[in-house]
């Protein structure tokens, strides 16, 4: 189930967010400490869905400003107008609390523990202290300082599942964001997803619309395979949205998510038993390595992985840029014996690089401050280097942006000279977000043929996707999502 939060600050706020609500929402919870001068009663009438009223202390992370006895009475009314559901805190004084536990008639009660700090090792005993009470499902929310803090609680889920006890187990913060969208399929009770951005009731909570049309965390089942793509950090991939699209659109019960790892040894060796396969960013493309089984032909040629695939038991790694890039760029022409120029000396620019030579084409690369780290990658690549200042001595067919010279925000920036642009040049640009650059702006008005990065990013992602899953990639419809959010992201 998704529970959105209702936050107020107003109860017509509130009552107006009711209905954007019921598309999406299984259930609602009435944060009544963040809705001034809230009428309980009609509140309970017009939510069109089952609601847990709540009415959280400062010290628990509410805002409720009146007497512990005050408090409760708000939850004793709830009761008494047939709410679905209350949410109390263990932390409340004992008599308090055995009181509303003792005379809750048909209202369930959500036993609630928070820890807005960390998440420790010692929820197992919280969890047995908890179950003694006569609550109807158990809340345990914590804090995650470490991505390996979803696995204490995804434990205990499971716990909670073979003992047939509902609990509501998530972890809070940046770092805990994977638990709300695993939890259900950990045997969780139910998840919290915020109705619009501003409207989050705890840190780290996803908007309801993408756990339910991306993530899809209500159809998600013990044969659900887990995805995703592993980063530091991993905030600005759009790995989640094609992938997931890809994974609905073919019928396959699988979901993908971000991984904000750190560490890539410690978090293999956690998370390995959970996994069917990753996307690996920067900058652990290298570092990934030394966990594999196998690494296949091209990957060890480029130096670096980007897909990581567990193939007869064993983990594989694989790179799908350098195909990417030179599917989107063979759609124009044949490489053999162009001028290709590179702008850029990075990870993006070896791999496109290595399938440039490879495929004839004359390559010289460029550098702007790291003249070693360039000449590094021509003496591998076997090229010409050039500094950055140097392009306007260059004769070039072809193109290449590896750098981040555009990129949003900086939309004004362009890593090339409008006047070096010729008629019939090639240009390609490895950014995608915007769709089209600068760069490629000035191109088609000097009468270039152009290759948004978007293409790249749709080549690399449908090779993984098909590593994973045997299945030929929907690219249409991954392409299609994609553009439609850089679209509407201003």
């Amino acid at each position: 189930m998704i529970c959105i939060p209702i936050v107020g600050p107003t109860m017509a706020q509130a009552l107006k967010d009711f209905d954007a609500c019921q598309s999406l929402a299984d259930i609602i919870e009435l944060r009544l400490d963040l809705i001034a001068d809230h009428d309980l009663p009609r509140l309970l009438k017009e939510a069109g869905k089952p609601c847990i009223v709540t009415n959280r202390c400062k010290t628990e992370g509410g805002q409720f400003k009146g007497s512990e006895e005050e408090r409760i009475q708000v939850l004793r009314q709830a009761i008494d107008h047939g709410a679905a559901y209350i949410d109390i805190e263990t932390s409340t004084p004992g008599p308090l609390l055995k009181s509303v536990l003792e005379n809750k008639g048909n209202t369930q009660a959500i036993l609630s523990h928070h820890d807005f700090t960390r998440t420790g090792d010692k929820l197992e005993p919280l969890y047995e202290l908890m179950c003694q009470l006569p609550g109807d499902v158990l809340k345990i929310v914590t804090y995650a300082q470490d991505l390996n803090d979803n696995l204490t609680m995804f434990k205990l889920l499971a716990r909670a599942r073979k003992e047939e006890k509902k609990l509501i187990g998530l972890c809070m913060g940046d770092k805990g964001e994977i638990s709300r969208i695993l939890t259900l399929m950990m045997g969780g009770f139910l998840t919290f997803g915020a109705l619009a951005t501003g409207k989050e009731s705890a840190p780290g909570q996803i908007l309801a619309a993408t756990l339910k049309h991306v993530y899809r965390v209500n159809e998600l089942t013990a044969a659900t395979k887990i995805f995703g793509v592993i980063g530091d950090p991993v905030s600005k991939s759009l790995g989640y949205l094609i992938h997931n699209r890809a994974l609905r659109e073919t019928g396959l019960p699988h979901v993908y998510v971000p991984f904000w790892v750190q560490n890539v040894t410690k978090f293999f060796n956690a998370f390995e038993p959970y996994i069917s396969g990753l996307s690996v960013t920067m900058p652990f493309k290298e570092d990934i390595q030394k966990v594999l089984d196998e690494i296949d032909p091209v990957a060890q040629r480029m130096g670096a992985v980007n897909t990581v695939v567990r193939q007869n038991n064993r983990w594989v790694g694989h790179n799908t840029d350098g195909p990417g890039a030179l599917q989107a760029l063979t759609a124009h022409g044949d490489l053999q014996g162009k001028q290709v120029l590179i702008l850029g000396a990075g990870g993006t620019a070896k791999a496109i690089g290595q399938e440039v030579v490879e495929r004839g084409g004359q390559l010289t690369i460029t550098y702007n401050r790291n003249r070693e780290k360039a000449q590094a990658l021509a003496n591998e690549l076997q090229c010409q280097l050039i500094s950055i200042r140097a392009v306007d001595q260059q004769e070039v067919e072809v193109l290449i942006n590896c750098s981040p010279v555009g990129m949003t925000p900086n939309i004004n920036e362009t890593p090339f000279p409008a006047r070096l642009l010729k008629p019939n040049m090639v240009v390609f640009d490895s950014v995608y977000n915007p769709t089209e650059t600068r760069l490629l702006k000035e191109a088609a008005e000097a009468g270039c043929q152009t290759i948004s990065g978007l293409e790249f990013f749709i080549n690399q992602a449908a090779a993984q996707f098909e590593l994973w899953t045997g299945k030929p990639a929907p690219v249409p419809a991954m392409r299609q999502v994609l553009m439609d959010h850089l679209n509407r992201t201003p």
